[in-house]
């Protein structure tokens, strides 16, 4: 099997949005960002814990960049080490720990490609931030 190349994108700061810009600078977002839910924000802590969690929150991020509405493809596990910059035999552990966890849906397909989903994640997120009722 051959050897993907992947190239790390250049976002033009005209792209952008302004506020974006201001909270973070152009050198920090030359290759884009992902949105974080403030909900997510508030319970990322009792989500992603332990000597792994940043390595697990950093996968979680990178299969939110790639979701897209009507995604024709997933991801595959070599893309999602290039965005996070680890090797693919530890994205395999970190997919298997956050699919254990409950928090991700990767299951691959035919084409060698990962369907993902953050169904879990969304749903432990409402559970968190659920406000008592009354």
């Amino acid at each position: 099997m051959e050897k993907a190349e992947f190239f790390r994108q250049h976002v033009p700061a005209k792209s952008l949005p302004a506020v974006v810009a201001f909270k973070w600078g152009l050198p920090a977002l030359e290759e884009g960002f992902v949105p974080l839910p403030k909900k997510l924000l508030r319970c990322v802590g009792n989500i992603f814990q332990g000597p792994e969690a940043m390595e697990r929150f950093a996968v979680t991020m990178a299969i939110a960049d790639y979701l897209r509405p009507n995604l024709t493809r997933g991801p595959s596990r070599e893309f999602l080490g290039f965005l996070c910059d680890l090797p693919v035999a530890r994205i395999n552990m970190v997919l298997a720990d956050l699919t254990a966890a409950g928090l991700v849906i990767a299951s691959d397909t035919a084409a060698g490609e990962l369907e993902v989903s953050l169904d879990g994640l969304l749903k432990r997120i409402e559970e968190l931030t659920k406000e008592p009722a009354g």
